[in-house]
């Protein structure tokens, strides 16, 4: 295992009973997959071990087992025998690169910058790992900081081949009989830019239950090239554009630091607003829960819950708005394993229950989503460049109303299924910027006709993260 591939695997760590024992599947099936290797693994540490046995003062076997350990994802116990060999009169040069990488990866940042630090002085260091301690000692150094900031401005363009989710079907449902679909709500395509940006701001209190105040911002702006003028009328034929900010703020603590120490929490209030088209759509405030519990140092849950209440505005290009708005639940688990270093696999779950004040706007959904990520060598072949990330995922959502509405059918109640896959390359420039490509498919089955589309979109963007 390479100090970048350990480095990799770290970094991209980037929710119903049925849903649920999904996800073990999947995480159970992906483990199944690799038990050969597993146990070929296993064999070498107990060789390995047997060889330390014999010889103590060897350090290259000594060095061996650890990266061994580290290899099966027994980080503290690669920790403790790499820690063993500093006692050596001349251990190897990059002992103490590998263990600020290790510590980086537990989140331990304080220990991560004593080691970075020392390991940067060596100076038989070479070149190529020196960079990579140097890189890494800046980022440790502000994670130890009290009050920290980061976040990430993303500006791209997209073009969809059906923005508004227009049907293909030749008749539609009005007032419950079937009438030919009107030639002007044929599906259009059309490109928007966007540019999307979040902050997040950690303040650490200094508790003995590690207690942080982490505040979050998002910002999105999107408008499409169709889109001249942001003045309201019935019937609007174009996409909306978008404008959109959301905040949230609270303490997030441990619990039980002392028999649990990788379980935290996060209770915090949410406060949001929606534009569209340059005026006021809705706005939604609320409060939620986070929970993260890291089960080993290759398998993380974390779960959510959140209620907002929307308030929508009286617009007169939108039907009913008032009586859209009302009081959401959501919950979510989402569960990660690393396969391997720079192999991520992720299930999650989330139910959502909206209300409104129309049974036809309140609806009840659920969704399934799985994700692999890759993290691999530059394909370009510059020895120093920053490694790629692609993933691939697959969802399907299941959403079913309160009620019939009346305009489309008052005898069906509306049933969808969305089917959705998404591919997507992230290409590093340098630690800060990279490139985003991804394209995305979107499929939707409805028992009435009018919801049933279908959409394809590419994104091609900029990324810069601080």
């Amino acid at each position: 295992m390479t100090l970048k591939s350990l480095l990799r695997s770290g970094a991209s760590r980037a929710p119903i009973a049925c849903a649920a024992g999904l996800i073990v599947a999947v995480l159970s099936g992906s483990a199944a997959a690799q038990s050969e290797q597993v146990t070929a693994l296993q064999r070498q540490i107990d060789d390995a071990f047997r060889q330390v046995l014999s010889a103590p003062g060897d350090m290259e076997v000594g060095l061996r087992y650890a990266r061994l350990l580290v290899q099966a994802g027994n980080f503290e116990g690669g920790i403790a025998a790499m820690e063993r060999l500093l006692l050596s009169p001349n251990p190897p040069p990059t002992i103490r690169l590998e263990l600020g990488v290790l510590y980086y990866r537990l989140e331990s940042y304080a220990a991560a910058e004593t080691y970075l630090r020392a390991a940067a002085a060596q100076t038989d260091l070479p070149a190529e790992q020196r960079r990579l301690a140097e890189q890494l000692l800046s980022d440790a150094a502000k994670r130890n900081q009290p009050s920290r900031l980061s976040g990430f401005v993303m500006a791209g363009v997209r073009g969809q081949t059906n923005p508004l989710a227009r049907t293909d079907e030749d008749f539609i449902r009005a007032g419950g009989a079937l009438v030919a679909r009107p030639s002007t709500q044929k599906r259009k395509s059309d490109t928007d830019t966007q540019l999307v940006g979040r902050i997040e701001h950690i303040y650490d209190l200094e508790t003995q239950n590690s207690a942080e105040l982490v505040s979050t911002l998002v910002g999105v702006a999107q408008h499409y090239s169709s889109v001249s003028s942001y003045k309201l009328k019935v019937g609007s034929d174009k996409p909306r554009d978008l404008l959109l900010a959301e905040g949230t703020t609270g303490i997030r603590f441990k619990p039980d630091p002392v028999d649990l120490p990788s379980w935290t929490l996060r209770p915090h209030v949410i406060a949001g607003n929606i534009l569209l088209d340059g005026h006021q759509y809705a706005y939604n405030l609320g409060a939620g829960i986070e929970s993260n519990y890291r089960v080993t140092d290759r398998f993380v849950i974390d779960a959510g819950y959140e209620a907002r209440n929307y308030s929508y505005a009286t617009r007169v290009d939108v039907a009913e708005a008032k009586q859209q708005g009302g009081l959401e639940h959501t919950v979510r688990l989402r569960a990660s394993y690393e396969l391997a270093p720079g192999q991520i696999v992720v299930g999650e779950v989330i139910g959502r229950d909206h209300g409104a004040d129309r049974g036809y706007f309140a609806y009840q959904s659920g969704e399934l989503r799985g994700t692999y990520i890759l993290s691999y060598a530059s394909p370009l072949g510059w020895w120093d460049a920053p490694a790629w990330t692609t993933s691939v995922s697959a969802g399907v959502l299941q959403r079913n109303y309160d009620t019939s509405d009346p305009v489309v059918d008052r005898s069906r109640t509306r049933e969808d299924t969305e089917w959705r896959g998404t591919f997507a390359t992230q290409i590093p420039i340098d630690p800060a910027w990279s490139i985003l490509l991804q394209a995305e498919y979107i499929k939707a089955n409805s028992n009435l006709p009018n919801y049933r589309y279908d959409n394809t979109s590419a994104l091609a963007s900029i990324l810069w993260r601080f």
